[in-house]
């Protein structure tokens, strides 16, 4: 069996090329010339297949002082304090007396990492692999696996709900998501494994505004329903873009005189640094119902939304290492198996985490 282990989250960024798709798709279709007949030419195997699914792993690339490390245990708790002590006056010593101590009590919360297990499989036949004259078919299979990796861990951060009910549940609001992910994945589906995802966090605490037509005002008005604590220290915030609550937003007057006047902050396909915040649009953010909240019935999901976060209270990590494996199955070809057991949590879960819902695009 060979094993090729991705040993740091740069390791698994290089691979991922900021696209994939969810890991706990588990799969029993191989990557076959049947299944698989418009990756090949007269000759075999196209030279080059284009990943056109749509790009992601930019958010952990803004979650890195969040990151916990490896190889955490099921529970890893993670205390923080939200209170600021200050120094008071001192008097002068006077005499031989030992000065009485006047402590402070030190304020202090906890927030746990509990690992989930994760897998996707992928089987590759025989067949596939003597027809194929790009002797670069395993690593092109090995960067999907990785991305799906980025996929998964960005999917919980953003839409971890483990509500099960016909209702509640944030990615599907009026059925039970266990029916609405059947097919990919059911019950084990990626967002179903980790609860107080961003999402679920700002419908769950009403740290909601009710956009409808957008105005670059809403942008402050979301952020001012995080904690002042919070909302005041702009470089550790970040914006998360809905993609067309993002192209709605480009049509915005502010944004429009920016461009005019060629601001480099606000000018590019995201808002850079939108009003000192970063901002980035991710296609996992997604379309709702007025409330926030995803519809099972496609047709519903017509408004956008954006969200508000305080970077450095996101914390998360790895219980088992991401890895790689191979494995020949004699006689028909190889599996190839991607794991890992990650985790995450929200601190101070009231007031870091912020949603502009119902957004008319």
């Amino acid at each position: 069996m060979l094993k090729e282990q991705i040993k740091s989250v740069e390791d698994l960024l290089l691979y991922a090329r900021k696209n994939g798709s969810p890991m706990e798709t588990k799969a029993n279709e191989n990557v076959d010339p049947t299944t698989n007949a418009n990756w090949y030419s007269a000759y075999g195997m196209v030279s080059e297949i284009k990943d056109m699914t749509f790009q992601r792993g930019q958010l952990l690339s803004q979650l890195q002082e969040g990151f916990e490390g490896n190889n955490l245990p099921d529970s890893y708790p993670v205390p923080y304090n939200i209170t600021n002590q200050f120094m008071q006056g001192k008097t002068v010593w006077r005499d031989e007396a030992r000065p009485s101590f006047d402590n402070r009590p030190m304020t202090d919360a906890k927030g746990t990492i509990a690992p989930v297990s994760f897998i996707l499989q992928i089987g590759v036949n025989d067949e596939m692999i003597a027809t194929s004259t790009d002797k670069g078919l395993y690593d092109k299979l090995v960067q999907m696996l990785a991305k799906a990796a980025v996929s998964t861990v960005e999917g919980c951060i953003i839409n971890g709900d483990t509500e099960t009910g016909g209702t509640g549940n944030v990615n599907s609001d009026d059925q039970a998501p266990a029916t609405t992910f059947a097919t990919e994945g059911g019950a084990e589906y990626h967002s179903l494994k980790i609860d107080h995802g961003i999402r679920e966090n700002c419908v769950t605490n009403s740290k909601t505004y009710d956009v409808s037509a957008f105005d670059s005002d809403d942008m402050m008005t979301v952020r001012a329903l995080l904690a002042g604590r919070y909302n005041s220290r702009a470089s550790d915030l970040l914006y998360l873009f809905e993609p067309s609550t993002h192209l709605t937003a480009m049509t915005d007057d502010a944004f429009k005189l920016a461009y005019a006047t060629r601001n480099p902050s606000v000018d590019g396909s995201n808002l850079q640094s939108a009003f000192g915040v970063t901002s980035i649009v991710h296609d996992l953010v997604p379309k709702t119902e007025a409330d926030g909240k995803v519809s099972a019935t496609p047709s519903n999901n017509t408004k956008g939304q954006f969200l508000c976060v305080f970077k450095p209270a996101i914390r998360w990590g790895y219980g088992k290492d991401v890895q790689i494996e191979v494995e020949r199955v004699q006689g028909y070809g190889f599996e190839l198996t991607l794991t890992m057991k990650f985790g995450f949590v929200i601190l101070d879960l009231a007031n870091t985490c912020a949603m502009g819902r119902d957004v008319t695009v």
